[in-house]
């Protein structure tokens, strides 16, 4: 999959079965891109939106790592070093880097579509 910096990203807060909230960021076709990880309260994803936006902008926080099964995943770190988000599978290394590199295009006026509502 080829990504694009005309890209339209959002993320998206929701609720699952157990009551937990968990954010991703998606994009085209409502692909999961980046998954943020899941919280007991919403105003922790919405805290973990704008890390993600100020992380993104500094390259040196992405990682790329090469899954057990072949295929690439990209994580992203806090200032502190945690991981605070990690992609999808992709099945190839350039991909990846391709995905980090139109992650800087991140800004408080992406969109977030909050489905607990």
């Amino acid at each position: 999959m080829a990504h694009t910096n005309n890209k339209k990203y959002f993320f998206e807060i929701d609720k699952n079965e157990d009551n937990f909230f968990y954010l991703r960021l998606k994009g085209e076709e409502d692909k999961t891109l980046l998954k943020c990880g899941s919280f007991t309260q919403k105003t922790k994803c919405q805290k973990v939106v704008k890390s993600v936006i100020r992380n993104s902008k500094n390259g040196e926080r992405f990682g790329v790592k090469r899954s057990p099964y072949g295929r690439y995943d990209v994580y992203l770190k806090a200032v502190n070093g945690e991981i605070i988000a990690v992609s999808a599978d992709f099945y190839t290394k350039e991909e990846a880097i391709n995905l980090i590199k139109n992650f800087k295009n991140l800004s408080l006026d992406t969109p977030v579509i909050d489905k607990t509502k």
